[in-house]
C-alpha cells in the first residue's frame, strides 16, 4: 500500500534543520482498513465519579522478554529540554478542517535512553529493554503521575506546559548503535472511528497510562502500528529496506476509548479500547479521548536499514516486529484545555503547537 505525506507549509522558518521532519505532521488520511484499526487515547469526565489509580500493576503480557541478541547497546547522550514553558504570538492561521475532523500536533525532541519502563515495572530500575524517551527528561523506573507534574525540563513543544513522557523500544542499528531519532510529531485528534468532535471529552486526564502495540509479538501486528520507508511510501509491519540519506518512520495509533474511572489497569491496556468503526466507543469505554498517534523519525545513514531492530524484538525473527509506545499523561490545564477545546473538539486543523488563531505553543527545544 502507498502512503503520501503532503507538505505543511510552517511559514516562520523555524527549526530549519527538521524541516523535512516537520512536513510530516499534517492530519492523517486513513483508508477504509486503516480507519478500523486507527483510534487514540482516552478520557472521560464523569461527574462524582473522580479517577481510580489501581494498586501495583502486575507484570502483564506487555512486558517483553530481554533480546537474545547481543547486549548492551551503545546509548546516545540525552539531551537537555527546557525549564520555562508558555505560548507565544502564533501565526493567525486557524485552518477548518474541511473534513469534519480536529487536530491538535505537537513536535518533540530527543530526550532521552535508559533500561527503564514505570508503567510495565514501576519501581524497577533496569529491568525493562531499552526504551527511547521524547517530553520529560527526568522520566525514570520511579517516576509517577505526580512527579512528571512537578519536575524535569521537557523537549516537547510547550515546553514545561508540557511534561507528558512519551516513550517507544530503541531501534538498534546494525552497529549496535541504539539510533537518535530525528524527532517525533504527536497528534491529538478526533472524528474517526464514528467519533465526532464534539463528543471528545471537554477535558483531558493528567496521570493516564497507556500502552499501544504488542512488546512480544513475533508476526504482523494490526494496522495500529506499522513501519515507513518516506523514500518510497510504502508502509509494512517489519522495517523496510531504506536508502541512506532517506527517514525510516514509525507510526503508532493508540486507543481513545476510556472506561472512565481507571488511569491504568493491571495489564495496562484494559482500561482502553479501538473504537469501533462507524459505531464509536463502546459501552464499556464510553469516554472518547483525543485518538494520540505517533509519528517517530529517523534519519536512515550508511548501509540503509539492513540489520536494524527494535530493543524489544526476538533476534531470530524480522526487525520491527514488536512496535510498541506508552504515554503518561502530564500537561499543565490550562494549556491541554485550549488545545481540546480550540482544536480537537472543533472541526479545525490547527497548526504545528498552535493553540488557537493567535496563540501557540513556544517551540521544543532537544
Amino acid at each position: 500500500m502507498k502512503y503520501t505525506h503532503a507538505q505543511e507549509v510552517d511559514g516562520r522558518g523555524r527549526y530549519q534543520n527538521m524541516l523535512r521532519f516537520r512536513s510530516n505532521l499534517q492530519p492523517l488520511r486513513y483508508s477504509r482498513r486503516a480507519k478500523l484499526a486507527a483510534a487514540t487515547f482516552a478520557i472521560v469526565v464523569a461527574a462524582g465519579c473522580a479517577p481510580q489509580v489501581p494498586g501495583p500493576p502486575v507484570n502483564g503480557p506487555v512486558a517483553a522478554p530481554a533480546p537474545s541478541g547481543p547486549q548492551p547497546f551503545a546509548i546516545p547522550a540525552p539531551g537537555v529540554g527546557q525549564a520555562t514553558g508558555g505560548t507565544q504570538r502564533g501565526s493567525g492561521i486557524q485552518v477548518p478542517s474541511g473534513d469534519g475532523t480536529g487536530n491538535f500536533r505537537i513536535s518533540c525532541r530527543y530526550s532521552h535512553m535508559n533500561y527503564d519502563d514505570s508503567i510495565v515495572y514501576p519501581g524497577q530500575p533496569g529491568r525493562a529493554h531499552l526504551h527511547t524517551y521524547f517530553g520529560n527528561t527526568l522520566s525514570t523506573a520511579t517516576s509517577t503521575a505526580q512527579s512528571l507534574l512537578t519536575s524535569g525540563n521537557s523537549t516537547c513543544d510547550g515546553g514545561i506546559s508540557n511534561r507528558s513522557s512519551y516513550w517507544v523500544p530503541s531501534l538498534i542499528g546494525a552497529n549496535n548503535v541504539a539510533q537518535v531519532p530525528t524527532g517525533i510529531g504527536i497528534y491529538y485528534k478526533s472524528g474517526y472511528q464514528g467519533i465526532q468532535p464534539q463528543e471528545i471529552s471537554p477535558t483531558f486526564p493528567n496521570g493516564l497510562k497507556v500502552i499501544a502495540g504488542d512488546a512480544r509479538a513475533t508476526s504482523p501486528q494490526a494496522g495500529n502500528v506499522s513501519w515507513t520507508c518516506r523514500a518510497t511510501g510504502e508502509r509494512s509491519a517489519a522495517i523496510p529496506a531504506c536508502p541512506q540519506g532517506s527517514y525510516l518512520q514509525a507510526q503508532i495509533v493508540f486507543p481513545q476509548c476510556w472506561d472512565g474511572v481507571n488511569l491504568d489497569s493491571p495489564d495496562h491496556q484494559s482500561h482502553m479500547r479501538y473504537g469501533m468503526w462507524g459505531d464509536g466507543c463502546p459501552a464499556s469505554h464510553p469516554v472518547a479521548l483525543p485518538e494520540i498517534t505517533y509519528n517517530v523519525d529517523y534519519l536512515v545513514g550508511a548501509g540503509g536499514t539492513s540489520g536494524w531492530r527494535l530493543s524489544s524484538d526476538m533476534y531470530s525473527g524480522p526487525g520491527g516486529y514488536s512496535l510498541h509506545a506508552d504515554i503518561i499523561t502530564a500537561w499543565d490545564p490550562a494549556i491541554s484545555s485550549r488545545w481540546l477545546n480550540n482544536c480537537t473538539r472543533q472541526n479545525a486543523d490547527c497548526h504545528v503547537g498552535q493553540l488557537d488563531a493567535t496563540t501557540e505553543l513556544v517551540w521544543a527545544v532537544g
